[in-house]
């Protein structure tokens, strides 16, 4: 043994030794805090948190080659030693040893080195070594460390008698296998089966035996991976060995060839299943600085399957920076935790920490797995207390959020708690009504190019030629004595188009629409944008008496009812003069206000004629839409273009949804769309806006397709089938060029649907006095493909063609029923396996299923009742 090994304790979890040429040395893992405050021999940090004490009592032996575990708890830390003369000698680090197994020698007929020991995990009294070659005697030598000096009797005596020496040692192996000149290099016993073993022979051969019946092998391959040949302790399937530098990883259901080979940079010297891990495989180079881990967890269950790299991943473990790693040794009972040593006698304990996996389950929990365990977390709310954004959209589609395709605007209701939606259904609802109530006659060519159109559209800005407005000098409409000057607003149809997709009714001619949203808005108790609308209009009366029956109706706080009353008496002292107490007045009383109408309201009162910027900024709060409405009033062509060209990108820019109503859904507005998505991860309102602005020229964006099929998806996943089910209807039915994908049954011969039989089964055979009484039914019978008229394939009981009614006189059914109006009874139906693909009439299946597990057709071994989920959850029920 010339170098340093390490091996842990099998029974002990905090104890392990280390071996050298002459010398074993036993340690004892304590924690930082346990670590022992007077002075002892040896103490050594194996971890952070984790010192390896030496113990008094040390093993010293000369001519040490290999050693071995006891893999039982008594006698206690008893050890096998294999020396270069090829005895094996019992012992342990005890003081006091009352088991006569101790100082137990064992000695083979010829001296020669030994090259390893192995014990059996479940028969602990056998004890496996490896020797040298010998012209004229065995390879290996399995032990009965039970046997006693002079004693014939044993269970596999291979001589006539066995000799000891006055030493007391046993000469008489249990079993040896190999014959003369025969080399072994390697061994390792199954612990499933722990009468049989793996061993690599004569550099050429890996070999399985049973040890009843020891006269040849079980199972052997051809290969020079026959070194440091060792079983997967959690698959004893899967075996590993090496050769010079390639490690290679074989079945023993499949001998044949490896199902993987790994090649190292250089030469291998061990290699080692994790025990507690399944599939961790650990290599260790010569001269190497860490040692290389292979999960081969998930290697394909199919034996002979050759593309095996995508299966497995590979880390390096480094353990100190600049020393070479002798050996390893993984714990035998906490989770991958795996001791090292080096050539200068550095130790380490390194937990190797695997890739932990996570997964997001739909109900906002976060899965994450490590090693063995699992842990379940909640996320339903961050760290500021707000509720998930997957919470968020569960709950509005159970209350029906995006599920009212006649009354688009009740949608709202199920986010009436988030005022940020509002805006994007109240342009969807406005645009659907421009839909449905404007003549064809009155839309303009740009209106009807898409189903969903922006204010930008609208008005043409998003291309050159600009239809001019007209600029009208409108007076205010007042109750006032006095004459108040014109204000200069501004005309077109375009614009009015786009005051009614605002909300703003849009008809100058047509008072009475305005009246009628001043009147909506009132009973909502939005009182002041109902009075800032009003005079936004030019009707200071109809403002002033909005402020005042809403303070006595006991609308809000004291405050609130406060401020209406002084805004009203304040509007109605108006005065266009500037140097007025009034005006001073407002503009003090302005900067007290909180809402942002009411300082719109004097804002608008006090500012110069054409500029209104206090208004259209953004410190005024006022709704997207009633900016807009006001800049197509009081802004020119100029002007409004400016306005409107700076508030697309900045809609855009903070994806606010409410800016749809000016790009609509144009690659603009999808692309807002996407910027919203980004920062709120809301797919369901993407989708939903999506799915009722169809048709639209964007229906085709992969970013909308996507949107739409994440939404699809996370509602199968919430398990709400029939609200996806609503939302498919909703979709197919907005999208009228959407091709919709359907199954079905095809003929083999052709590939064609045989779904157009279904005219020709429509028509019945004209009634015939003559034939009346031979006709058996006068149900049709289409037996063939209408595409290239060959045969369809035939039930498998009854034996005609399907497609023939199963009712036929061919085939006797037990209930024997008149058939009903339908031309196509479900008994009727086409029915198959989809395993062997045979099939029949559903009714006939049925009947033969209730008794049968097996497949109808003769010589088809196919269990297709047990392949059915559904009737296996009827069975166990």
């Amino acid at each position: 043994m010339n170098s340093l090994k390490v091996e842990w304790s099998p029974i002990h979890e905090d104890l392990f030794c280390t071996s050298s040429q002459n010398k074993i040395l036993l340690y004892k893992v304590v924690k930082s805090r346990e670590k022992p405050a007077q002075k002892v021999p040896v103490v050594k940090q194996i971890a952070d948190s984790l010192w390896a004490i030496e113990q008094p009592k040390a093993i010293e032996m000369g001519m040490l080659k290999t050693v071995a575990w006891y893999p039982k708890a008594e006698p206690d830390k008893m050890l096998a030693m294999g020396l270069a003369n090829g005895r094996v000698i019992l012992n342990n680090f005890n003081e006091n040893n009352d088991s006569d197994l101790i100082k137990k020698e064992f000695v083979p007929k010829h001296t020669r080195s030994c090259i390893y020991l192995k014990w059996n995990p479940v028969d602990s009294h056998l004890l496996a070594e490896g020797l040298e070659k010998y012209r004229n005697d065995s390879c290996i030598n399995i032990w009965n460390i039970h046997h006693k000096p002079g004693n014939e009797l044993g269970e596999r005596q291979r001589y006539s008698s066995s000799v000891s020496d006055t030493t007391g040692a046993i000469h008489t192996p249990y079993v040896e296998i190999g014959g003369p000149s025969e080399t072994t290099a390697s061994f390792d016993w199954f612990k499933k089966e722990p009468r049989t073993f793996v061993t690599g022979m004569n550099a050429r051969y890996l070999r399985i035996y049973d040890l009843r019946d020891c006269s040849r092998p079980q199972i052997q391959t051809q290969t020079k991976m026959i070194r440091g040949v060792c079983v997967d302790k959690q698959n004893e399937h899967r075996i590993a060995s090496f050769n010079e530098n390639h490690v290679s990883v074989w079945d023993v259901r499949n001998f044949d060839k490896p199902m993987l080979t790994f090649q190292e940079p250089k030469a291998v010297s061990a290699i080692r299943w994790c025990p507690t891990r399944k599939g961790y495989l650990g290599i260790l180079s010569q001269e190497s600085l860490a040692v290389r881990i292979y999960d081969i967890l998930h290697l394909p269950q199919t034996v002979g399957s050759d593309e095996l790299d995508q299966y497995y991943s590979e880390r390096t473990i480094k353990v100190l920076n600049g020393q070479v790693v002798t050996s390893f040794s993984w714990h035998p009972k906490h989770d991958s935790r795996l001791l090292s040593i080096t050539q200068q006698g550095a130790l380490r304990d390194i937990v190797v920490h695997e890739h932990m996996p996570f997964n997001w389950s739909a109900d906002s929990h976060l899965v994450t797995a490590h090693g063995k365990l699992m842990s379940d977390t909640s996320l339903c709310r961050d760290e500021s207390g707000q509720q998930d954004i997957s919470v968020k959209m569960k709950e509005r589609i159970i209350e029906g959020y995006g599920l009212q395709s006649d009354h688009i605007w009740h949608n709202v209701f199920a986010v009436k708690d988030e005022p940020e939606l509002h805006g994007v259904w109240r342009w969807l609802s406005y645009a659907r009504e421009m839909i449905e109530y404007t003549k064809p006659a009155q839309f303009t060519q740009r209106s009807v190019q898409g189903r969903h159109l922006g204010v930008k559209s609208i008005l043409g800005l998003d291309s050159e030629d600009m239809p001019t407005s007209q600029m009208t000098n409108m007076y205010w409409t007042s109750d006032f004595s006095r004459k108040l000057s014109c204000v200069k607003q501004y005309h077109s149809a375009e614009r009015s188009k786009a005051l009614q997709l605002c909300g703003w009714g849009g008809d100058r001619h047509r008072p009475e629409l305005l009246d009628t949203i001043l009147l909506e808005l009132q009973m909502d108790g939005r009182y002041t944008i109902a009075a800032a609308m009003a005079l936004f209009n030019l009707q200071i009366s109809k403002a002033i008496e909005i402020l005042s029956t809403s303070s006595s109706k006991d609308q809000g706080t004291q405050t609130e009812n406060t401020d209406l009353s002084t805004v009203a008496m304040a509007i109605a002292g108006y005065t266009e003069e500037r140097n007025t107490l009034w005006r001073k007045t407002c503009v003090s009383l302005q900067q007290k206000l909180q809402d942002p109408y009411l300082r719109a309201m004097f804002a608008f009162l006090t500012s110069d004629r054409e500029n209104y910027e206090e208004i259209l900024t953004d410190q005024g709060l006022m709704q997207l839409s009633d900016k807009i409405a006001f800049a197509c009033i009081y802004l020119d062509d100029e002007k409004l273009t400016d306005y409107i060209s700076g508030l697309t990108r900045k809609v855009i820019e903070t994806g606010n949804l409410d800016g749809l109503l000016i790009t609509g859904i144009k690659p603009e507005g999808v692309s807002l769309i996407s910027k919203y998505v980004d920062l709120t991860g809301d797919v369901q309102t993407a989708a939903l806006v999506c799915v009722f602005s169809l048709p639209n020229e964007m229906s085709k964006d992969e970013r909308v397709l996507n949107w739409i099929e994440s939404y699809r998806e996370l509602l199968d996943r919430w398990r709400l089938w029939h609200h996806r089910s609503k939302f498919d209807i909703i979709w197919h039915a907005s999208d009228n060029f959407r091709v919709i994908s359907q199954a079905f049954v095809s003929c083999n011969f052709c590939g064609k649907s045989i779904a157009c039989n279904m005219p020709v089964a429509s028509r019945t055979r004209p009634y015939n006095s003559y034939s009346a009484g031979t006709l058996t039914s006068t149900k049709p019978k289409i037996s063939c493909c209408p595409g290239c008229r060959k045969p369809l394939p035939r039930c498998s009981l009854c034996l005609t063609h399907l497609g023939t009614p199963s009712g036929s006189a061919l085939y006797s059914q037990k209930d024997k029923t008149t058939y009903s109006v339908k031309m196509t009874a479900i008994g009727d139906w086409f029915t198959w396996c989809q395993s062997c693909r045979h099939g029949g009439h559903a009714s006939h299946l049925w009947e033969w299923f209730a008794e049968h597990s097996e497949c109808p057709v003769t010589g088809c071994q196919c269990k297709c009742f047990t392949l059915d989920h559904s009737a296996r959850l009827n069975a166990e029920s």
